[in-house]
């Protein structure tokens, strides 16, 4: 593996302080792969055999029902690692993966990779920290889906793209966004124009906020929900 993508490896919080040679020995044994746009890289149901490292693309989870109707749980960009929980127990995948973008994957052997975190607590323990973190994430999730509206998330979804700014450019289409948030097509169209007087402008997949004490006091953000939230670590 060239220096540089090991140290976008080493920069995600689970592999911090392992050290680096060790890191380097783990992810020579493992495969580092190019996909075109629109991979499936896989399905829910099948056996995990790698835990999985973004380093260049982008990537979106999503399930199926019985019908084939798909809804996106998540969507990843450079540098994160995913299905960490399937790598760890060897359990069936709950979701499936494909590329939203020409992508570059580091395939980590997950049999490797749990023999790597039992024996080291210099993984273990950011391994520990890092599923806390998809857990609260999740939880997060959970709660705005359960308690707003649809056109109130996707309100605090442009609130938290922008951050203290007042432009944001969407970063995946409309049809992700709106599966992402819970919605129909129809009903993420719906929800822009009402946010329209709600003080944002909308010019494609250009977005201003012209009166943030309005979107705020419609779309009512929550820190417990919004915040963003930085590494995780284990406490003493």
């Amino acid at each position: 593996m060239k220096p540089e993508d090991l140290r976008l490896v080493h920069s995600l919080p689970m592999f911090r302080q392992v050290e680096t040679e060790q890191l380097s020995s783990l992810a020579a044994r493992g495969s580092l792969q190019r996909y075109p746009r629109g991979t499936l890289l896989f399905q829910e149901g099948d056996r995990a055999d790698f835990l999985m490292v973004l380093l260049e693309g982008g990537v979106e989870l999503f399930a199926r029902d019985q019908a084939g109707s798909e809804a996106v749980v998540e969507t990843l960009f450079p540098v994160d690692s995913f299905i960490l929980a399937a790598a760890l127990t060897g359990a069936p995948y709950l979701m499936s993966a494909r590329t939203l973008l020409p992508s570059r994957v580091l395939l980590l052997d997950a049999e490797i990779f749990r023999h790597a975190v039992a024996a080291d607590p210099a993984l273990s323990a950011p391994v520990m920290a890092e599923l806390a973190q998809h857990f609260r994430r999740l939880v997060r999730q959970i709660k705005d889906l359960k308690l707003r509206t649809g056109v109130q998330r996707l309100g605090c979804y442009v609130l938290g793209l922008a951050g203290e700014g007042d432009e944001v450019v969407l970063p995946v289409d409309k049809r992700i966004l709106a599966s992402r948030l819970g919605m129909t097509a129809e009903n993420l169209s719906r929800a822009f124009s009402t946010l329209r007087d709600q003080g944002l402008s909308i010019q494609g997949n250009r977005l201003l906020i012209q009166d943030r004490a309005k979107l705020v006091a419609f779309s009512k953000p929550d820190p417990l929900i919004d915040a963003a939230e930085g590494p995780l670590s284990l406490t003493e």
